[in-house]
């Protein structure tokens, strides 16, 4: 009720909206110093997961060294139910008569809650010792069906009113009434020149809009991030006047010139042409991102965390379901009744000797306590199992040297006694709304549940605690992160007797290779180092070898793996010894099966 009331005093105010580069803290605790604080989201509408970059400055005009502290609370509201919330902590540093700039990704909750006029809101509370706390609020209106979209500021000031009308018809259109009120935007705006240069900064977006002339100023990291971000499955727009134009000359890698449109891994790269004046036509944007784009791709991000786990999951189905064996907690129960009732009554403090009541009457309730621990711990244990299901793209061409990692995974937990971990790499990580039963937590029927957790972002993982996993429970999540390899497949003699080297680290299982001629060759038990060579087989073998592993995976990544499969020049294979993103280290992961998919390189 107080962050209602915060949000309806700031619209009695006049507050106006974030937009690109505007700073939601602009605090100077000091005139005399000029001691200050100024807090700027790089984006100026939140995604519906994932992180928003936010940059700091500080300026310490006083005679001592200062810290910072920052506090981010993430979390999505609505009117049915209690939000859920992510929070997040952060501190920066300044020394005495100096100034000092940071960038934090702020971890963001996934916005589950779907009731009308759905909103996911960031809190910011600034603290510096001496000074009183400052407090600010940015929020965003979303719908589940609608992406989350950045554009670039020159695109964003011509087009904005036009594109967020045809955004809300949309809708309005698709769902019977907008759920948002009627306050939906088309998309956030950014800076260009002041974008981040880690790819987890745009995680959360679906849809990138840039012209090509600012896609030039970029700097590099940012251009490399996004190019990564593009990769992990982001639609990046490039909009311009100039047909002639193609990916090549923009120094995207991997296309060959005269291509406008690429799918690159599981993102899709395309050059839009718009006239001279810089105005979209609003109808063609929205269609791009609702209908074209998604026919390859599938939906956005939020309505895949939404949908695509919550039933019919394959991986959860593989799993298996777990029996409550409630009979014994009945007899238990009823073992407690009868003891604590007759039997004590007529039994153990019989008329003459009741006080003996005060005695026995707790024996037999810790007695009863402590057997229906014993029968939790027999029947749950301790930690738990799960499964998890990798989808990898290897690229080690272009000087790209990375692997881009989507871990679907599913863990059932007993007795926890900490349920705080750390990743084992800087990741993307949301949990998934899962079937319902009695062991599930996070379902669509209670939005999310409700949950609360914490993520401090640290320079090698992601330190989280909370409702990641609870006991007695199951849960789901996804997870995607990008790492450095130098690994690949190396083909030494060509057709009609190729034979390859493989210089991953784990062994792979099954191979399979589509020459540039388009034909089909397969290989088992490929090690580290060893030439294996391999045999034709026909078409018909790799697709169904093919539809078996894709209908191991949950409808996005049966998408990307779709996208991937038949590219010539490329392989695909299978491992269940590639080391998964780590989190709770008291889960036992029964099964970690992989995919990997590449090209393969010629000498």
């Amino acid at each position: 009720m107080s962050r209602l009331l915060s949000a309806f005093l700031l619209l009695l105010l006049g507050a106006a909206p974030v937009t690109a580069q505007e700073t939601i803290i602009n605090n100077t605790y000091n005139p005399k110093t000029g001691t200050k604080a100024v807090v700027t989201a790089l984006i100026s509408e939140l995604p519906t997961s994932g992180y928003l970059p936010i940059r700091v400055s500080l300026r310490n005009g006083g005679k001592i060294d200062r810290t910072w502290s920052f506090r981010f609370t993430s979390y999505d509201s609505g009117y049915a139910a209690e939000p859920n919330e992510m929070r997040s902590d952060f501190t920066g540093r300044c020394a005495k008569g100096q100034a000092a700039s940071y960038e934090f990704l702020v971890p963001l909750v996934s916005t589950f809650q779907q009731d009308y006029s759905p909103t996911t809101e960031l809190d910011i509370q600034v603290s510096a010792t001496a000074y009183p706390s400052i407090n600010q609020n940015m929020s965003t209106d979303y719908e589940a069906s609608w992406p989350s979209v950045m554009m670039s500021s020159s695109l964003y000031k011509k087009n904005a009113g036009p594109l967020d009308a045809e955004a809300q018809a949309h809708v309005s259109s698709t769902t019977g009434g907008s759920s948002s009120g009627g306050s939906l935007r088309f998309a956030g705006d950014f800076d260009p020149k002041q974008m981040s240069d880690q790819w987890l900064a745009y995680s959360g977006y679906d849809y990138c809009f840039i012209t090509d002339d600012e896609w030039r100023t970029l700097s590099p990291g940012a251009r490399g991030a996004l190019l990564q971000w593009n990769r992990m499955g982001g639609s990046l727009l490039i909009c311009g006047s100039d047909a002639s134009l193609d990916l090549k000359a923009l120094g995207v890698p991997g296309p060959p010139a005269g291509v406008r449109e690429s799918n690159r891994s599981w993102g899709t790269i395309k050059l839009l042409s718009i006239p001279s004046s810089g105005n979209l036509e609003p109808k063609k944007a929205v269609q791009l991102i609702t209908t074209d784009i998604p026919k390859v791709k599938g939906q956005n991000r939020l309505n895949s965390l939404r949908s695509d786990y919550s039933s019919n999951w394959p991986l959860h189905l593989s799993f298996g379901s777990k029996t409550a064996h409630i009979i014994f907690f009945i007899l238990v129960l009823i073992a407690f009744g009868v003891l604590v009732g007759p039997i004590n009554l007529f039994v153990f403090a019989k008329a003459g000797q009741r006080h003996r009541l005060f005695i026995t009457t707790p024996i037999i309730s810790i007695g009863a306590s402590l057997l229906l621990i014993l029968l939790i711990v027999f029947q749950d244990g301790f930690g738990g199992r799960g499964q998890r299901l990798i989808l990898m793209e290897v690229r080690s061409d272009n000087s790209e040297n990375s692997a881009f990692l989507s871990q679907e995974q599913i863990a059932r937990t007993g007795v926890l006694f900490s349920t705080g971990f750390t990743t084992s790499d800087p990741a993307y990580i949301s949990p998934v709304l899962i079937s319902e039963s009695r062991w599930a937590r996070v379902t669509q029927s209670n939005d999310g549940g409700n949950s609360r957790y914490q993520a401090d972002v640290l320079e090698n993982g992601l330190k989280v605690a909370g409702d990641w996993f609870q006991s007695r429970s199951e849960h789901g999540h996804l997870l995607e992160t990008i790492r450095p390899t130098r690994g690949r497949i190396e083909i030494v003699s060509t057709p009609p007797n190729p034979v390859i080297i493989s210089t991953f680290e784990f062994p792979l299982e099954k191979l399979y290779f589509i020459d540039p001629d388009g034909d089909h060759w397969m290989a088992t038990d490929v090690a580290q180092g060893r030439k294996t060579e391999l045999s034709p087989v026909p078409e018909t073998q790799f697709n169904a070898w093919a539809t078996e592993e894709l209908d191991l995976f949950s409808p996005r990544n049966q998408r990307r793996l779709t996208m991937t499969t038949n590219r010539t020049g490329h392989f695909v294979a299978t491992s269940d010894e590639v080391d998964g993103i780590g989190t709770l280290d008291s889960i036992s992961w029964k099964e970690t099966h992989a995919v990997i998919t590449g090209p393969v390189f010629a000498p």
